[in-house]
């Protein structure tokens, strides 16, 4: 057998204005009567296209902020611990392992409240998904070089609900050093030989269960922040399970997609609604939306 050689595949020329169009609802299988219910025509006007800008302003991942502390040996009080400005070693892999780091003044992702301005810091590590974003609060990150400084950082770790403990202390971590009305989940870490690290997790009674790590585990330090950060993600979803009627980003995405079509339905016959979808009339936009909206159909 021989092998012959291909030639380059050719586009194909459209064979009329909406001809891709119709060719993608016919592949999908919405052009029959059987998805007529599933399928829908709207009043193409102004309000309909702010609104379809507004539902593409709207998040589309599932968003997260994690506080990040250090504690080195011998702090046991708040001021010591939000005035470091580094770590050991072990923790500088630690952190940037959580994330790759990102220039705060251009990043164009979630920020969770840290601002572009320099104020909070110039770099954080982010990590990111096709449905998840986290952005982590890192103490030894942000400036603490004056009383507005340390209000400032005070307030943004100590209104995430998930905080991240790295202590060198040979005492156990004290929930209550860090004085805030959130910090429902406390996931602490305490280096020990062998390049090992004993994971400790205290949380409210009313927190469900989460995982993967738990209470009392002994981690490798090659897959130490991988496990910590599924961790602290994991335990900010069931914090958001206990909020009365929370949706998902999807959920809400949805069901503002079917507050859209409920306002523009336009209603039609089976047969109006077929020459419509094959064979469409262009929208002519309105003159306020000149230079923002081209060919819209």
């Amino acid at each position: 057998m021989k092998a012959v050689e291909q030639d380059e595949p050719v586009p194909q020329k459209p064979q009329s204005a909406f001809y891709y169009c119709r060719l993608l609802l016919s592949i999908l299988g919405m052009n029959s009567w059987d998805k007529r219910r599933s399928f829908h025509l709207l009043k193409k006007n102004e309000k309909l296209l702010r609104e379809l800008r507004n539902l593409d302003s709207r998040q589309c991942r599932e968003t997260h902020k994690i506080a990040v502390f250090y504690v080195a040996e011998g702090q046991e009080d708040k001021h010591s611990i939000l005035t470091n400005t580094g770590g050991s070693q072990a923790y500088e892999d630690f952190v940037a392992g959580l994330g790759w780091e990102v220039n705060l003044t251009n990043h164009c992702g979630f920020m969770g409240g840290l601002q572009k301005n320099k104020s909070t810091g110039l770099t954080t590590p982010y990590f990111a998904t096709s449905t998840v974003e986290v952005i982590f609060h890192v103490s030894t990150r942000m400036p603490s070089d004056s009383d507005d400084s340390l209000t400032k950082k005070l307030r943004h770790l100590g209104n995430d609900e998930v905080h991240i403990v790295w202590s060198e202390h040979t005492r156990d971590y004290r929930r209550g050093i860090i004085p805030t009305e959130f910090g429902d989940v406390l996931i602490v870490i305490y280096p020990v030989k062998n390049h090992m690290f004993s994971i400790q997790i205290m949380k409210k009674p009313e927190v469900p269960f989460f995982g993967p790590l738990f209470d009392g585990a002994i981690v490798n330090g090659k897959v130490l922040p991988i496990m910590v950060r599924a961790t602290a993600i994991n335990a900010s979803r069931a914090l958001k399970s206990l909020i009365p009627l929370y949706q998902n980003f999807y959920e809400e995405r949805a069901r503002y997609l079917q507050t859209i079509v409920q306002h523009h339905l336009e209603p039609t016959t089976f047969e109006d609604f077929a020459a419509q979808v094959f064979s469409p009339a262009p929208y002519h936009h309105l003159p306020s939306d000149a230079g923002k909206i081209k060919n819209k159909y």
